[in-house]
């Protein structure tokens, strides 16, 4: 297993040291990579909704992406919405928090997950961050699930540790669709 594969559930597991278990409503899974491209050229491709079928795929128990819309023609600005189709049928709306080319990508959505992710996980926001490094761009994807409840911490931390690889595999595609 890769360094960020590693890197990205090392991350979830500290959370596990948190001290009151009682004020804990996320968890949180990241990824990165390396890719010897222009930043420019790596966030185009990143945030080009065509591209996301073929990087954003199924991982374990995790659906891939299908299909990316912009809801009623809007184009990808801070604010707009777009509609996620995913592999296993769930569709949900995400609202677009930032959009900063080349620098960074954050978006959330609330509800449209299925059983049995549901009872543990109410929402998410993803957050791309672009940074030029010496010969290309380094990329860190961090994903936040919104807890349903502080108890389902405990349950929902292997599904973060899980996720990371999820996030690591798409990164991991996107290096390789841009080679």
């Amino acid at each position: 297993m890769g360094q960020e594969a590693r890197t990205g559930r090392a991350a979830c597991q500290s959370q596990l040291a948190s001290p009151s278990m009682r004020s804990v409503t996320s968890v949180s899974a990241s990824a990165s990579i390396f890719i010897p491209r222009p930043r420019d050229e790596v966030f185009e491709f990143a945030t080009d909704m065509t591209n996301t079928p073929r990087t954003v795929r199924p991982y374990g128990p995790f659906a891939g992406i299908r299909k990316i819309e912009m809801i009623e023609g809007q184009s990808l600005a801070a604010g707009s919405k777009r509609r996620i189709w995913m592999t296993d049928g769930a569709v949900f709306d995400e609202t677009i928090l930032e959009f900063d080319p080349p620098v960074g990508h954050r978006y959330g959505w609330t509800g449209g997950v299925k059983l049995p992710f549901s009872l543990l996980i109410r929402s998410g926001t993803g957050n791309w961050d672009f940074t030029e490094t010496a010969g290309g761009t380094r990329i860190v994807w961090t994903y936040t699930f919104g807890l349903t409840s502080p108890v389902a911490y405990p349950f929902a931390m292997p599904i973060a540790w899980l996720f990371a690889g999820f996030l690591q595999q798409g990164l991991n595609a996107l290096r390789d669709e841009m080679s």
